[in-house]
């Protein structure tokens, strides 16, 4: 398979273990290799939504990693409000 899709063997092994994901263009090749969708060869976390746009297909990926990101962001800037309003206390106590 992997002599197919003009991938290394340890490249391809990778995929089929979840170590790592092909790209888009991998994945076609894939597909019209198993004679499949491509649709069909999307990982679970990959949303569908077309939303009204009268044909076509948006890809939306999991953004639980940024999500998490935001949050420690969120987390940081309310602990440097905290700190800054007790400086004003302070500045005010003087």
């Amino acid at each position: 398979m992997a002599e197919k899709l003009g991938i290394s063997e340890q490249t391809y092994r990778k995929y089929e273990s979840d170590k790592n994901s092909p790209n888009l263009n991998v994945l076609e090749k894939i597909a019209f290799t198993l004679g499949k969708n491509f649709i069909d060869l999307l990982p679970e976390s990959i949303l569908f939504n077309n939303n009204d746009q009268k044909g076509g297909l948006a890809i939306a990926q999991n953004l639980g990693t940024i999500n998490n990101l935001s949050e420690k962001l969120i987390e940081q800037y309310e602990e440097r409000i905290k700190e800054l309003k007790q400086t004003i206390m302070d500045l005010k106590e003087k």
